[in-house]
């Protein structure tokens, strides 16, 4: 047998040969140098596909788009309303050579994008895996140019990640409608309201009051009257391999995140652009913000000032029977906080012509004083309707334009006489609000008006009939606790006290959070059927107020700030160093608030202007001083900001514990149900497929 030579240790090397260790030091520094300029070319090569540092969103348009269609003006008012920079692009922006859109993340909205050529689906595909991130939205894309739908599946079925408009297997019946349920683990996500979920066997809306649900659970969206509301979507086929955030029935996709290369795709499996031009635009805001702040992690300027929360409470004082209803809100502590936007119905009659149950404004010393009281507090002293409640609801969309004007004027006419000041908000008997009336009011001084449709939304323009109102006059939907949103209808339905005060603190804790606002609104007879609720409610807030994450605020208050936020004109741009955030305003950025991803950025130096910056949980919270300009120096500190399924996972769980830690009651993840407007059947979308 051979046996191989012996390999000799370190004594056994012949000492003729002391050259050895120079040589191989000289080798090891070539190839140091060697892998120095490897390194160097990789970077240099791998320069133009890093994954890019988004500051702005980018709507894609077709060529013939107008930007004041009402389908582009509906994402152009999500955008400055949530507070995110939106351009407008067209496809063949899109298609020219280099990359121009290297900083945006990319929205594909429904309706008005159905028809797509293949070289544009193939430049997005391409943008995506390079490192962008894509907001899909419904039948973006889903028929060619000449509306011809693919014979198998969307051919965006990649970017979405799972199959869907499946034209060839199932015809017309591959859009349907169902019930929207979203994952448990998604509810720190979306920030839905309280009061918009129920869990799958119960007719309560989720509240903290109630066991965190299970990742297993299926917690329905529920609208204001409605119940259980129904979308339009498509069916989806396959395994979504992503983080799910809805689902219809079964396994159908409603929405879901998946990595693509080193961009995201979130797939909105809902009609977004459809459903905010007939007053459900909740899902469209909810979904835009996550993709601009979560995903894109981009800058956001807040629609609050100093982005603190805020809660609006509106009180609809309606017939005699809430004279002596305002004592026992005295009683239970309510004049304590403040201020409150409190409106009139100022006629003696409630039902008819001469039944003597109204208020009768003019004739009744004792509701005078009160008018009076609230004017002195800084309460906002509104009208409700016209001088008759309920037949003025009753009628206001049967009779002429002009008689209800004429009551409207009258019962402005006494709430002015009595407080002394002019009626700058308004609140519609019955929720009955004809498009018609929204100009009207803005001719007369009105920028505020409570509104019942786009239930769980933050003070918007809303759309009515297809189209918006004046840019200035802002629609305050009622937050409702599932279907009920007076105590009156809770009542009726036996809601529980314990559920109606779990309710209303979820409500307070949820602005405080999320550094929003919402109205809530009462009768003040309807009080006494949940004393204990309201007067815990007061005080659970005014904790919240004490410790500065809550202020009350009245509509008007709030309305002339959100005017004021739209007039600064501000961008993330290029700098000789990093990024610059450059703000402006002809007059004063006083109390604009951005709020910066951490993650993303370091903290910002102040070039130019004045501004307080501090560290607000995830976020850096830039507040803006008195001067008209404010230029900031960003530096980022991640290359890559992505949120994989895991990381959206953690940022749930992160989000769960801080927020149990800030309001210490029993699990967050009861925020809840609130109520939205009944979603259209598949059957009436226009051009529906």
């Amino acid at each position: 047998m051979n046996h191989p030579a012996a390999i000799p240790g370190p004594a056994a090397v012949p000492s003729r040969q002391p050259a050895r260790g120079p040589l191989l030091r000289r080798a090891l520094a070539l190839l140091v140098l060697a892998a120095a300029a490897l390194l160097l070319w990789w970077m240099s090569a791998r320069a133009d596909t890093a994954p890019p540092v988004l500051t702005r969103l980018a709507l894609v348009l077709p060529d013939d788009a107008t930007d004041d269609d009402p389908l582009v003006l509906a994402w152009r008012d999500a955008a400055a309303e949530t507070g995110f920079q939106l351009d407008l692009v067209r496809a063949s922006q899109l298609l020219r050579q280099g990359n121009p859109l290297r900083d945006a993340a990319l929205i594909l909205p429904d309706t008005l994008h159905r028809r797509m050529n293949d070289a544009l689906l193939a430049r997005i595909t391409r943008l995506v895996q390079d490192g962008t991130r894509l907001m899909l939205v419904f039948d973006a894309g889903v028929s060619d140019m000449n509306g011809r739908y693919h014979p198998q599946q969307s051919r965006l079925s990649g970017l979405a990640g799972v199959r869907y408009a499946l034209y060839g297997g199932l015809g017309e019946g591959m859009l349907r409608e169902q019930v929207a349920w979203v994952d448990p683990d998604a509810l720190p996500l979306l920030h839905m309201p309280p009061g918009k979920l129920m869990r799958q066997n119960s007719d309560r809306p989720l509240t903290s009051a109630q066991p965190a649900p299970a990742s297993s659970e299926q917690l329905a969206v529920v609208g204001y009257h409605y119940g259980r509301l129904r979308y339009p979507m498509f069916a989806t086929d396959g395994r979504f391999k992503g983080r799910r955030l809805m689902h219809g029935d079964g396994d159908n996709l409603v929405a879901g995140v998946q990595r693509l290369g080193q961009g995201e795709v979130l797939f909105v499996n809902m009609p977004l652009t459809y459903l905010k031009l007939r007053t459900d635009g909740l899902f469209m805001h909810q979904f835009l913000r996550y993709f601009a702040q979560d995903m894109a992690q981009l800058p956001q300027l807040s629609p609050m000032p100093e982005a603190r929360g805020a809660l609006v409470m509106n009180w609809h004082i309606d017939s005699g029977a809430a004279v002596p209803a305002m004592e026992r809100l005295a009683q239970l502590g309510a004049f304590e906080q403040g201020p409150y936007s409190v409106h009139l119905t100022a006629g003696p009659d409630v039902d008819v012509p001469g039944d003597g149950l109204g208020m009768d404004l003019a004739r009744n010393p004792t509701m005078q004083q009160w008018v009076r009281r609230f004017a002195d507090r800084g309460d906002e002293v509104g009208g409700h309707g016209g001088w008759i409640h309920n037949e003025f609801g009753r009628l206001i969309s049967t009779q002429s334009p002009a008689r209800s004007t004429q009551l409207i004027e009258r019962n402005s006419e006494a709430i002015w006489a009595a407080s002394g000041k002019p009626v700058r908000e308004y609140s519609a008997p019955t929720g009955n609000h004809p498009a018609w009336v929204t100009p009207w009011l803005r001719a007369r001084g009105v920028r505020a008006f409570y509104f019942t449709g786009d239930i769980g939304m933050a003070p918007t323009r809303s759309y009515q009939d297809g189209k918006r109102g004046a840019p200035d006059v802002w629609a305050f939907p009622v937050l409702s606790y599932g279907s009920y949103a007076a105590f009156e209808e809770a009542a009726a339905k036996q809601v529980g006290e314990a559920d109606i005060s779990a309710w209303l603190q979820d409500v307070s804790d949820y602005c405080a959070d999320n550094r929003t606002v919402r109205l809530v609104y009462f009768h003040p007879p309807g009080i006494a059927l949940y004393p204990q609720a309201f007067q815990r409610w007061l005080q659970h807030t005014k904790l919240l107020v004490g410790r500065e994450r809550l202020r009350w605020t009245t509509m008007a208050q709030q309305a002339d700030f959100a005017n004021r936020r739209l007039q600064v004109q501000w961008q993330v741009q290029p700098a000789t160093s990093g990024l610059q955030l450059v703000a402006s305003d002809t007059d004063s950025l006083a109390h604009m608030t951005w709020l910066l991803p951490a993650q993303r950025y370091a903290q910002p130096r102040v070039l130019t202007g004045a501004a307080q910056i501090t560290r607000d949980g995830p976020y850096w919270r830039i507040t803006a001083g008195p001067a008209a300009k404010l230029v900031l120096g960003l530096t980022t500190v991640a290359a890559d900001a992505s949120l994989d399924a895991a990381q959206i996972a953690q940022t749930a769980q992160t989000a769960r514990v801080a927020q149990a830690a800030q309001t210490n009651r029993a699990a967050q993840t009861a925020q809840t149900a609130q109520t939205a407007q009944a979603a259209p059947a598949a059957s009436t979308l226009p051009n529906a497929l």
